[in-house]
């Protein structure tokens, strides 16, 4: 009979060995508790110097109301050399698809809001977001090392358009770094038009002040673009149109003042006045025409212009009333704010349970060796 070297264990002989082994690791005790205090307190520490985390959430619909001019839009523009078709509906691509995300999370986006002045809570009011993310989180010591102080910087004292420092220009795109990993924004649902925006940080005004601010530049953005032409030619046509009206008004004016003259010349039945009310005529009579006659046509003619351009310039009021609003906020965060970290009680227990099986393949590995 051939001897395969395969040793077998009854099973009684197995329980005795565990029963053994489970008396020892009882008899362990001390050791077992030694080792759950050591990483049941390191678990609970951990837990406390956990960092605050809050998180705001805004959930928007980017809406599409572009649509072609009607009536008297062409006439109009074709006076003006304005096209139409540029006028309404243009940029919407800019915001198809998944390019609304992209746009969001753009430095230029970001940069905007973080030159913007706080107007909460009262003690940062008139400070920039920027400047209030450098102080939350502790960053003028950081600066100062590379002799960068934050006074320097003059966040709030920078317009719109105006250049930038160099030191200026490498604190904002380190702050936009920062921010942008904790910036998150998505469709949760690929067939939904809804889109989330996250701001995640360790202060919760800065989380609410941020993604509020976010929304609304994003928005002022897509709103230029949508209606940024259609306003500017309104503007220019609305120019047109008072200078028209001021013309109408000198017209008025003038008839007024040739008018007067001669219904006080009807009034008066002397001869004297009669021969001024003759004179008057023949002075300003000339090719048959009268002065009142002139007027009145040219006062015609530019009340039926007058007339044409409010009405064509009404009509591009309400294709922009149509392109605007185009950003339909759904949510907006509100305090107060849930601490999103997790609760230190639960890095307790597993600071317990990592201190038992430490100490079950200590007092194992003792067991064995013996």
């Amino acid at each position: 009979m051939t001897n395969t070297g395969t040793e077998t264990i009854k099973y009684a002989e197995l329980k005795a060995v565990i029963l053994r082994f489970l008396n020892y690791f009882i008899s362990q005790y001390k050791l077992i508790l030694y080792i759950t205090l050591i990483t049941s307190a390191l678990g609970l520490l951990y837990g406390k110097l956990q960092p605050s985390t809050f998180k705001a959430t805004s959930t928007f619909i980017v809406e599409d109301k572009s649509g072609k001019g009607g009536g008297g839009l062409s006439g109009l523009a074709s006076q003006f050399g304005i096209d139409v078709g540029g006028l309404t509906g243009g940029g919407a691509g800019l915001f198809d698809g998944d390019n609304i995300l992209e746009i969001i999370k753009s430095r230029s986006i970001i940069e905007k809001v973080l030159l913007t002045k706080m107007e909460e809570p009262a003690s940062s009011k008139g400070q920039t977001i920027a400047d209030y993310y450098i102080q939350i989180n502790d960053l003028a010591s950081a600066f100062e090392s590379k002799n960068i102080t934050t006074k320097s910087l003059n966040f709030a004292g920078l317009t719109e358009g105006a250049k930038h420092t160099i030191q200026q220009d490498s604190i904002l795109y380190i702050l936009y770094s920062r921010i942008n990993k904790n910036l998150n924004v998505e469709k949760k649902n690929k067939k939904s038009t809804i889109i989330t925006l996250e701001v995640v940080s360790g202060d919760q005004v800065f989380s609410k002040v941020f993604a509020e601010e976010l929304l609304k530049q994003t928005s002022d953005l897509y709103i230029d673009i949508k209606t940024g032409n259609l306003s500017r030619s309104i503007d220019k046509i609305q120019q047109k149109t008072d200078s028209l009206l001021n013309i109408i008004n000198n017209i008025s004016n003038k008839t007024s003042k040739l008018i007067v003259p001669v219904i006080e010349d009807l009034v008066n039945e002397n001869a004297a006045m009669k021969y001024r009310k003759e004179n008057y005529r023949n002075k300003f009579t000339y090719n048959n025409t009268t002065p009142i006659e002139q007027t009145t046509r040219e006062r015609t003619v530019a009340y039926t212009m007058y007339a044409e351009m409010a009405k064509n310039l009404e009509t591009l009021k309400l294709s922009l009333i149509n392109q605007t609003p185009v950003i339909q906020v759904l949510d907006t965060p509100k305090y107060p704010m849930f601490d999103l970290r997790t609760p230190a009680r639960y890095f307790l227990l597993i600071g317990i349970a990592v201190g038992i099986v430490l100490s079950f393949f200590y007092a194992l590995y003792k067991y064995t060796s013996n």
